[in-house]
């Protein structure tokens, strides 16, 4: 009967599970932590930030409209025979509107429209006929660089790095994505190793409970000492120390797991339970496969070649810089004249409307076309921004190749750690069949009278000892296999999990 329940407690300490609720499977726990972690989601704004980043440099292409009005007046000495008196009084009301725009060529444009009414003076000046006088003017100003700030690079530079460093927000979300799923698995593999190691322990515990409860009986009916009682007590007390330590182990792993998936009705519960998670050996890549996709996964390297590209741009822009600025000036401009007649019958007799329609019948036009060249005798500012963009990308190329041998170094210690862990994991699990074996021939001699309290107490120490070798193996191997994936950048591809980015401008 004592080996029936013996073998039945054996039994229990490598299959116990607690009845309780569902326990949490880990892709579960994966994806509300990628739904709920705060820290991810202040990540993720970044992409939204950065978008408003390229916003803004698009916005040096914004068409930009100007309306001025202002009022002038301005006495003036004259000696002019035509006029008797020694001053003239002019008073000048304008009003202009523009729309100005820059093209990614670099061709800077703005279209005025200007109107002038000036009065006062004009009756007594023998030659003008119109006072007041309407003026309008259509003014189409151009000026197109042809070396400096010349062309789409040097213009649209801004936006292109603008565009990379949104990817590269992306590409940041992602990698947290990444290190969150790593950091959710190791967490979830404590808890589950502290809830194994509290069944063995609370199952320890009961082997000694139904041990010195059989010797208690067999003092009673004076078989064996009391010092067999003793040691069957005193393995009691020291299993019931462990199996609290081991309940301190549980209580603060739940409490790392629920601090990474911020889920309320996770967070609120004390008894989550959850379990280990299945192994498909055929995911387990070789190493030559791992580092491939490693060193082309890998976000935070793809984000480091992103980042190669914006040093480019950086030089391609500053290389521009060097050269002196030559532009293409061109201006053309159409001329409208009316006001009141003055007795003379000016053909111009009229109002504003006149004026400005004739402008637009070409009453009188004017037009200009040169180049402007301007340069800096020394230009110490522009070979000093090119030589910093140089070494700025030369920098980022060593950090590149230098984040590119830690990859590899990191995937190869993470495959070796892999290999090795899943052999480790095979002998302990036939240690532990072992030990267990062992212990069964020991009760059966215990209860054949052969063996005393402490050999048996000593196999059932060696067979929970065994047993916990075998549950850290197994979560040693399953945390290599994760930080195998993580250095490749892949882990959440072998879940089937995609890291969604939030929709730019929600909450």
């Amino acid at each position: 009967m004592r080996l029936k329940k013996s073998l039945i407690l054996v039994f229990l300490l490598l299959v116990a599970n607690p009845v309780c609720a569902e326990p949490l499977d880990l892709k579960k726990a994966l994806v509300l932590g990628l739904q709920n972690n705060l820290d991810l989601k202040v990540v993720a704004l970044d992409v939204q930030q950065a978008d408003s980043g390229v916003l803004g440099q698009k916005s040096q292409f914004d068409v930009t409209a100007e309306l001025a009005a202002g009022q002038s007046e301005a006495e003036i000495l004259t000696a002019s025979a035509f006029f008797p008196g020694e001053s003239l009084t002019v008073e000048t009301f304008s009003g202009k509107f523009s729309l100005s725009k820059q093209f990614a060529t670099g061709l800077q444009s703005r279209l005025s429209l200007q109107g002038d009414r000036t009065e006062g003076g004009s009756s007594d000046f023998l030659s003008d006929q119109l006072d007041p006088a309407y003026q309008a003017n259509m003014v189409l100003d151009l000026t197109q660089p042809l070396l400096k700030d010349f062309g789409w690079n040097a213009n649209l530079a801004g936006i292109n790095a603008a565009q990379i460093r949104k990817k590269q927000a992306a590409l940041s979300y992602l990698g947290r994505a990444v290190q969150l799923v790593a950091e959710i698995e190791a967490a979830y593999l404590e808890l589950a190793k502290a809830q194994e190691e509290y069944r063995h322990y609370t199952l320890a515990r009961d082997l000694a409970q139904e041990l010195l409860d059989g010797n208690e009986l067999k003092l009673d009916a004076g078989l064996i000492p009391v010092t067999e009682v003793n040691e069957a007590r005193s393995a009691l007390a020291g299993r019931e120390e462990s199996m609290l330590l081991a309940q301190q182990g549980v209580l603060l792993a739940h409490n790392s797991l629920i601090d990474l998936l911020h889920e309320p009705e996770i967070s609120q519960s004390e008894d989550l339970q959850v379990e280990f998670p299945k192994l498909d050996n055929s995911v387990f890549p070789e190493l030559e496969e791992a580092l491939s996709q490693g060193l082309n996964k890998r976000p935070d390297l793809l984000q480091m070649r992103l980042e190669t590209d914006i040093r480019q741009i950086e030089l391609d822009y500053a290389d521009n810089q060097l050269w002196p600025r030559l532009d293409l000036e061109g201006s053309y401009a159409l001329n409208g004249l009316a006001g009141d007649d003055q007795g003379a019958g000016s053909v111009y007799a009229g109002d504003w409307n006149d004026a400005l329609s004739g402008a637009f019948d070409r009453d009188g036009t004017q037009w200009y076309a040169g180049l402007r060249l301007t340069m800096p005798l020394q230009n110490r500012a522009a070979r000093a921004a090119y030589d910093s963009s140089r070494v700025s990308k030369r920098q980022t190329l060593y950090q590149l190749q230098r984040r590119e041998i830690a990859t590899e170094t990191a995937i190869r210690s993470a495959h070796a750690t892999t290999e090795l862990g899943a052999k480790r994991y095979e002998v302990a699990k036939r240690y532990a069949a072992l030990a267990e074996e062992t212990l069964e021939q020991e009760n059966q001699r215990l209860d054949e009278g052969l063996s005393d309290t402490f050999r048996v107490l000593s196999f059932q120490n060696a067979l929970i000892t065994a047993r916990i070798r075998e549950i850290s193996a197994k979560v040693d191997y399953y945390k290599a296999l994760s930080t195998l994936f993580a250095a490749m950048g892949t882990n959440l591809e072998r879940y089937e999990i995609v890291a969604a980015l939030p929709r730019i401008g929600a909450e």
